[in-house]
């Protein structure tokens, strides 16, 4: 007969050990629960949001799984959990990418489609949300970034954990993570993701502010926005500047790795009438949020300026943000 009681001593002794000698794991397991609590049917991820936040978004923040199971903090049962999470872990993350993969396409899908209803509203004159650019969802997305851009950013990151908005393929991820930093991203074309995945990055599925709003506050040592931050209305990346400010630790760093919209073409012009900001007024709205921001040059055709902006340790990340 198996004595279980003894395994799940000398499970929970290991586990109790690993602890102390690494107190990130304890801060890692409430994030886990915290995830779960989120992303449950009984979960509050709903509120998370505020009551008129954008329902796609809301849809997007609980349609991602998360492989990494939480455990409880039950002594005993606790140690044998946590064995068979990490045995199954592999099996677990491969079925949680493959729903993960199949909502961000509908998710995609979806936006796709209330673009198109708001262009049909418009063409029959009813009344549509005017605060939305009308180019909203026909711009195409930004390109990869180039190897210039990835080497930049990944030399400019600050402390870990290092989050990436939006990942595309991944390539900065995996840059950041070279130098030994914990990195994952969030993106939303499924297509991109699945090429990370298939070069075993950690880039995940789902909507990049919706992800940070579900983030804990002071989780992350630095934020990268880039990519899809080209493509939003001023309204959004003012909220992304107030969460991201949340969700930096005391003495955390944002990075923006952004094209100028006024390098756009004609076609990208009207187009993206609405869309996207400088990375200039990046700055200046950074330091409206109380950081100290500065451009640093890069060699890139397309990204010429990149932001970077330190919290100082007299800035709190627990004050009201600046911005309604």
């Amino acid at each position: 007969m198996v004595d279980t009681k003894r395994i799940s001593a000398e499970f929970e002794a290991e586990a109790d050990n690993r602890r102390r000698q690494d107190s990130e794991i304890a801060l890692l397991e409430l994030e886990i629960e915290q995830a779960w609590a989120d992303l449950s049917p009984s979960g509050s991820s709903f509120d998370v949001l505020s009551h008129d936040g954008h329902l796609l978004d809301q849809t997007a923040s609980l349609a991602a799984l998360d492989p990494q199971v939480p455990i409880g903090s039950r002594r005993g049962l606790r140690g044998i959990k946590w064995a068979i999470r990490k045995l199954t872990y592999w099996y677990v993350r491969f079925l949680t990418d493959q729903f993960n993969l199949f909502s961000g396409v509908l998710i995609r899908h979806l936006r796709s489609l209330e673009a198109r209803l708001g262009r049909l509203e418009a063409a029959a004159g009813l009344p549509i949300d005017q605060s939305v650019p009308a180019g909203w969802g026909i711009l195409d997305d930004p390109p990869e970034p180039s190897a210039e851009v990835v080497a930049q950013v990944a030399g400019l990151a600050g402390s870990e954990p290092c989050l990436v908005l939006s990942a595309g393929q991944g390539a900065l991820v995996e840059a950041i993570g070279d130098r030994g930093m914990r990195t994952y991203g969030v993106e939303q074309d499924p297509d991109r993701v699945f090429t990370g995945l298939s070069r075993r990055i950690d880039v995940r599925t789902g909507d990049g502010l919706a992800h940070l709003v579900g983030s804990e506050d002071g989780e992350f040592g630095t934020i990268v926005l880039t990519g899809m931050m080209e493509n939003l209305p001023l309204k959004d990346l003012i909220g992304t500047i107030n969460q991201a400010s949340l969700k930096l630790k005391s003495a955390g760093r944002i990075i923006v790795a952004v094209a100028d919209p006024a390098s756009r073409n004609q076609v990208e012009s009207e187009l993206g009438s609405g869309l996207g900001i400088s990375p200039m007024t990046w700055r200046h709205l950074l330091e409206r949020a109380g950081f100290d921001a500065r451009l640093e040059p890069c060699t890139d055709s397309r990204i010429s300026l990149i932001v970077v902006a330190h919290r100082t340790a007299s800035t709190p990340n627990d004050s009201e943000p600046r911005y309604p």
